[in-house]
């Protein structure tokens, strides 16, 4: 049998026993309580995250196939989601493929998207091309009607890849997805016959008739005339070119520079041979701008010298108080040097690119868009969540699987 010394062995022996069974019960305590505590933030986190899935907005088509979490609305209440593509070819050599986000708008029976796609043929048909990113200036008019207010989508621009946008299709009015290669449209701006304006309220297909804007050019600042001597020469006083184009206007003056070499001289000839005649008196012909409405050029042609140059005999003789048409000598005289009536027009300076169809994620013989089946629905969940405390676990839906949305 152990003794002890004394009587303060034996205590300090029962107080540490004391000690021990007081710090195993305070670590019980604190266990099941956190095990507790951990428990009950893991069924709030759990009603949380169903009850901000009942607030969410998922979109799936009628195979129950989900295209997406909506990120925003458009004007006409439609979920947009954010399309993934991976397939878009690397920008330098040895990168993978880039991926890219498209936004694109859901509606019952069809996709949208804010650029348009042009192309060669009626109905839609033929090669499709698109503007290239943040085309601001050229073929802006949006739904309303008024210029300067759609049809630009800035998204795909900010992420310094291809412009995106819904095309026709050809199960329907659902549209598929384009892309702008690096390549030119292989049609020229008049020959665009057709656009597919997805986001257009319609029945039935978007796809509306296209022709390049045209409009007369502004000459109104062209022509400054000083008459040389005379009486008639004070009787008439200078005219001076304006020095800058009208409201809404732009100067044309790069592409007049080009052809003043060739307007110039035929110009003085003619005034020299009006002058002989006596026609019109010795004059200093001052060329000014030509101007045109924003988002056009002046159409180039054959046929531009020649009316340039018929332009400002009109002007010249109008300031001189000669009615051109009125007058036959200088109908004649105009006749035998080969100039004839001109009209300067103004076209659509739009830049095109080809596009290419978005091919699927995972079947790159499909479309992008093609194998979603309309009509289009939002996911409702009906979760009981918040009816009780109990919680459900649901499987996640596909997961791993590629939709790309």
């Amino acid at each position: 049998m152990k003794r002890f010394k004394n009587n303060s062995d034996l205590k300090s022996k029962q107080q540490g026993f004391v000690l021990t069974i007081e710090l195993i019960l305070i670590t019980t305590i604190l266990i099941i309580g956190s095990i507790g505590g951990v428990v009950a933030l893991r069924n709030a986190l759990v009603k949380h995250h169903f009850s901000q899935q009942e607030q969410e907005v998922i979109i799936a088509d009628s195979n129950n196939r989900l295209l997406g979490k909506m990120v925003s609305f458009d004007e006409h209440e439609a979920p947009i989601v954010a399309y993934i593509d991976r397939t878009a070819p690397p920008t330098q050599l040895g990168e993978r493929n880039q991926n890219y986000r498209v936004l694109i708008g859901i509606r019952d029976d069809r996709f949208t998207t804010r650029e348009p796609i042009y192309y060669d043929a009626p109905n839609c048909t033929g090669n499709p091309c698109i503007k290239s990113t943040s085309d601001e200036s050229s073929d802006s008019t949006g739904l309303s009607g008024i210029r300067a207010t759609g049809v630009v989508s800035y998204f795909n621009a900010l992420q310094g890849g291809p412009n995106y946008a819904i095309g026709r299709s050809f199960d329907g009015i659902k549209g598929d997805l384009f892309r702008s290669t690096a390549e030119q449209c292989p049609a020229a701006i008049d020959d665009i016959k057709s656009r597919y304006v997805s986001q257009k309220v319609v029945a039935g297909s978007p796809c509306e008739d296209f022709n390049a804007e045209s409009s007369e050019a502004d000459t109104s600042c062209l022509v400054g005339v000083q008459v040389q001597g005379g009486i008639l020469g004070n009787a008439i006083p200078d005219v001076v070119p304006c020095q800058q184009c009208p409201s809404g206007m732009e100067s044309q003056q790069d592409i007049l520079d080009n052809y003043l070499p060739l307007v110039e001289p035929l110009l003085d000839s003619t005034l020299s041979t009006l002058g002989f005649l006596g026609v019109v008196p010795s004059v200093d012909v001052t060329l000014g701008e030509i101007c045109c409405p924003q988002g056009t050029r002046l159409e180039d042609g054959d046929n531009i010298v020649n009316s340039i140059v018929f332009i400002v005999l009109k002007n010249v003789l109008n300031i001189l108080g000669i009615d051109l048409s009125a007058n036959s000598l200088v109908v004649d005289t105009l006749s035998l040097l080969g100039i004839e009536e001109g009209v300067l027009s103004c076209v659509s300076d739009i830049q095109l690119q080809q596009a290419q169809s978005v091919p699927d994620n995972n079947d790159p013989t499909l479309n992008a868009l093609e194998s979603f089946i309309s009509p289009f629905k939002v996911k409702l969940n009906s979760s009981p969540v918040n009816q009780n405390d109990q919680w459900y676990y649901i499987p996640p839906d596909g997961e791993g699987v590629n939709t790309g949305l």
